[in-house]
């Protein structure tokens, strides 16, 4: 299984980008939504990568019905 990560750039303008690697399929949306919280603003821009579109795997799918 790869690595989860998240990146956080908070650039001087006060601009946030994020970016999730290691996770399949649209589960990386859910997963940094208290971060997009806690940073207080709406998104104005929202990009999947490829990794979004990949089928979660048996172990994933197990994870995710255990809670």
């Amino acid at each position: 299984m790869a690595e989860e990560t998240v990146e956080i750039v908070i650039s001087p303008d006060g601009t946030v980008d994020m970016r999730v690697q290691g996770v399949a399929g649209e589960r990386c949306v859910e997963d940094t939504d208290p971060l997009v919280r806690l940073l207080g603003g709406p998104v104005e821009h929202h990009e999947l990568t490829e990794e979004a579109y990949q089928e979660a795997g048996d172990e994933e799918q197990d994870r995710l019905w255990r809670g």
